[in-house]
């Protein structure tokens, strides 16, 4: 509801994703806390697929939990290959970290501003 929109609006000729899954499942606050789970991953990297004719480049740039690392990174890698996991009912109705939805409605009241 926020990056999707602007990124096709834009409309880009490729995408550069800087990977790092702070906020996967495994990493502890402060330098995560988020609880993003590899399949939504793969899901993100399928939306991001749908922009700039599917030219996407992930770039894995770090992360602290070497498990969370490596099954988003894989989630990711079977979405570009075209593996798709569907993300369980009970998983897409999860109250959302309160962190997120602020900095979400910050995003939003800011770009909002913007047109």
């Amino acid at each position: 509801s926020v990056v999707m929109p602007i990124a096709q609006e834009f409309s880009p000729d490729v995408v550069l994703v800087s990977a790092g899954f702070d906020a996967a499942e495994g990493n502890p606050a402060p330098l995560g806390g988020y609880k993003v789970s590899a399949k939504c991953f793969g899901f993100l990297t399928r939306q991001l697929m749908s922009l700039a004719g599917g030219r996407l480049i992930l770039a894995l740039e770090g992360g602290h939990d070497l498990t969370a690392i490596c099954d988003a990174s894989e989630a990711c890698v079977s979405a570009l290959l075209g593996i798709q996991d569907a993300i369980p009912e009970d998983v897409l109705l999860q109250k959302p970290n309160a962190n997120a939805v602020h900095s979400l409605q910050t995003v939003i009241e800011i770009q909002s501003e913007q047109k």
